[in-house]
């Protein structure tokens, strides 16, 4: 899945394009809506895999860039929320007793205070990993912020052993495009190169997502619902349902030619009495008998 995942943004005649905006966007990442449009983009790539298409990337022309921005908005802010609830929770407790150490002047309480939020960072940051995916994913699933806070949801998903496993190849993507950032960004032209590296990683993170996701929905819930359309533009839209509607309904040029040469009453008749007419040229017809016999 790593190898196609990594890959997932090089498909298609227009993968250059695709990855130059989305590197553009980054590059201005300190404007922070560039950032917010991107997170929307993120969510396109969940709907289309969750569609079970994973070879051809949505296309930044296909959407509203306002609605795609503001899509972007609601999952960062889901994100958001759950980062101040874990962070609360890790930070306390190491924040208290360094607070206890620096007040009676205890290096004990200070030097546990320390080692303990290290420790409660870690188990944060992999919390993260595990309610990322699954929010998110039932946000686009569902097309409402209260779906990134679906408890049962984030509890029967998350905890499957196939959503786990998605979060751990997650990792493993991360920390290799980290590595080939790090590695490209060596050099001062490196540097402008890195933000496009980085837009390619995070869509494999989130094809990778979205595919745990997916599997892991079906064992433990069962078939995924229909999945809402996103913030395209209207013409494509209607093209799209255009398309499959007429695709379901309209007949096909070789129903049409049928239709046409539909035989009526007469013809039939005509054509029972030619073919009994050429039975009786070959000969008297077979019984029952014989044709099995």
């Amino acid at each position: 899945m790593i190898e196609a995942a990594l890959r997932y943004q090089t498909q298609g005649e227009d993968w250059i394009k695709r990855v130059g905006i989305g590197g553009v966007l980054l590059f201005f990442f300190w404007l922070f809506i560039p950032i917010l449009t991107v997170y929307g983009y993120m969510m396109e790539v969940i709907r289309q895999v969750l569609r079970g298409d994973k070879s051809n990337p949505p296309k930044w022309g296909d959407f509203d860039m306002v609605s795609l921005t503001i899509q972007g908005a609601k999952a960062f802010a889901i994100l958001f929320a759950y980062g101040i609830v874990v962070g609360l929770v890790a930070g306390i407790p190491s924040a208290v007793l360094s607070f206890i150490g620096a007040l009676i002047g205890s290096q004990i309480f200070s030097l546990l205070g320390s080692l303990l939020g290290f420790v409660l960072n870690l188990v944060a940051s992999l919390l993260v990993a595990i309610v990322a995916p699954v929010v998110l994913s039932n946000f686009v699933l569902k097309d409402e912020i209260a779906a990134g806070f679906d408890i049962d949801v984030l509890r029967q998903v998350g905890t499957s052993g196939t959503m786990l496993r998605a979060v751990g190849l997650a990792i493993v993507v991360s920390i290799l495009m980290q590595i080939v950032s790090a590695i490209v960004g060596i050099t001062i032209i490196g540097l402008f190169v890195v933000p496009f590296i980085f837009f390619v990683g995070f869509s494999a993170i989130v094809f990778v997502w979205a595919t745990g996701f997916a599997d892991a929905y079906r064992e433990e819930i069962g078939e995924l619902p229909e999945i809402p359309d996103g913030p395209v533009k209207p013409g494509v839209e209607q093209q799209t349902a255009a398309g499959t509607t007429a695709a379901s309904e309209e007949p096909t040029a070789a129903d049409e030619d049928a239709a046409t040469t539909a035989d009526t009453p007469a013809d039939i008749a005509d054509t029972n009495s030619e073919s009994e007419g050429t039975d009786e040229d070959r000969g008297p017809d077979p019984t029952d008998d014989e044709r099995w016999d």
